[in-house]
């Protein structure tokens, strides 16, 4: 039940509801299932264009790809079909959170709000910033990054009652300068903002960090020095981080974004999911479109399980080895435990909906807003058809927890018929 502005008045049974509240308007929908809105935590807006061109690493893919498709946002215009596309297809998936990198044109950026507002998602989006080792036409002056993005932020953070919301982007700090990195961070306290960047990707970009930080004890510490990490920061991919830098990052709250298709699209490795689980990070999902293939979270989720599940079979493996070795039992659990060997239980269906729908709103601070379907949050939620999923539907019989299993790894793009922010319609019928 939804009130006028939005708001989430009761949730239950539909029979409970209509008992409990006769008289009230009623759509039925059965037999679709009513549930949270996903929160997609990190993808590439103008990327879109770029998904499925395979066959580089991270850095070369940004160069050959990536960068010369950017710099055609210098015209303002590029952005409004680039944006109208991008969130009517995140809206098609069940995407009603959107966080999102533009480029580095303030004025592109400021029509991607625009269409952001316009269509009705809830969007939280940022102008990259990036001013040394990168291509002229996307290299900015310092001074100028930061008071175009500062401008932009004022112009468009809690825009209509917050649901728009504005995050400091600098891209990674290869291409950022320290003076860069910490007056972002200044301005983003200054304004309540978020802070987007990408973190431990790959290790070509790791060992470009070293040489450009030579000061810096590891990749999270240039972040640390500039000031960056906090509750309010989404670091993508964190495929890579050493125990020091974990520490770090949980002492801070930082949320670590998990990009599986990407990560493997991009040959940048796995995250260790569950183990980052277990030791008490904040963790989302994301697409991460163009590394991405697919604006689809529902893949994302599945592709999330099956990683997970190649862990632990390596994992096993690695301890089926170990067992045949001439050693005792106490030396076998201590290498077994030096190794990592017990902690990668390969994550379920269920948990990485958490990480797209609360998990998400959690990385994000807006946990009492979205992501569940509770009373006095907002009505963010999405109307799903399993059976689009299920060709047997009609005869078999399902938990819920395995008609979700089948909606993950069978996603199709008719499976979401509508999706509501605030209680309004903004996908579908």
């Amino acid at each position: 039940m939804v009130d006028g502005a939005g708001r989430i008045l009761a949730a239950a049974p539909f029979a409970a509801l209509q008992r409990l509240h006769p008289g009230e308007p009623v759509q039925d929908l059965r037999p679709a299932w009513i549930l949270p809105g996903l929160v997609d935590l990190h993808a590439h807006l103008p990327q879109y264009s770029a998904v499925a061109l395979d066959g580089l690493e991270l850095l070369p893919w940004l160069e050959n790809h990536i960068f010369p498709l950017e710099a055609g946002f210098a015209d303002p215009e590029a952005a409004v079909p680039a944006a109208r596309l991008f969130f009517a297809h995140q809206l098609a998936w069940g995407t009603t959170t959107s966080v999102a990198y533009l480029t580095v044109h303030q004025e592109a950026a400021d029509r991607a709000f625009r269409e952001a507002e316009a269509c009705g998602i809830r969007a939280i989006l940022g102008k990259v910033m990036m001013d040394r080792h990168c291509p002229d036409a996307l290299r900015e002056d310092t001074a100028a990054s930061l008071a175009q993005s500062a401008e932009l932020c004022e112009t468009w953070h809690g825009r209509d009652g917050g649901r728009l919301g504005y995050a400091f982007t600098p891209r990674f700090a290869p291409v950022c300068s320290m003076d860069l990195m910490a007056g972002l961070s200044r301005e983003a306290e200054k304004h309540g903002a978020w802070i987007q960047t990408h973190l431990s990707e790959n290790l070509d970009e790791i060992a470009r960090v070293r040489e450009l930080f030579p000061e810096a004890r590891d990749y999270t510490d240039v972040y640390a020095r500039a000031g960056m990490l906090g509750p309010r920061t989404l670091l993508g991919h964190c495929i890579h981080l050493s125990e020091g830098e974990r520490a770090v990052l949980r002492e801070a709250g930082a949320t670590l974004v998990h990009c599986p298709r990407s990560n493997a699209f991009i040959k940048s490795g796995i995250m260790p999911l569950r183990q980052w689980l277990a030791e008490g990070h904040r963790v989302g999902l994301a697409s991460d479109v163009g590394g991405g293939p697919s604006l689809d979270l529902w893949g994302e989720m599945a592709a999330a399980c099956d990683q997970s599940k190649q862990r632990w079979a390596e994992r096993r493996a690695q301890l089926r080895r170990l067992e045949a070795l001439d050693l005792d039992a106490d030396a076998r659990g201590r290498v077994a435990e030096a190794l990592g060997l017990h902690a990668h239980a390969p994550i379920t269906p269920v948990e990485a909906f958490h990480l797209a729908t609360l998990g998400g709103a959690r990385a994000l601070g807006l946990e009492r807003t979205i992501g569940s379907l509770e009373p006095g949050k907002d009505a963010d939620f999405i109307v799903l058809d399993p059976r689009a999923a299920d060709p047997l539907a009609d005869r078999a019989v399902l938990r819920p927890e395995e008609v979700l299993s089948r909606c993950i790894y069978r996603s199709t793009p008719g499976m979401v018929q509508a999706a509501y922010v605030r209680g309004r319609r903004v996908h579908g019928r």
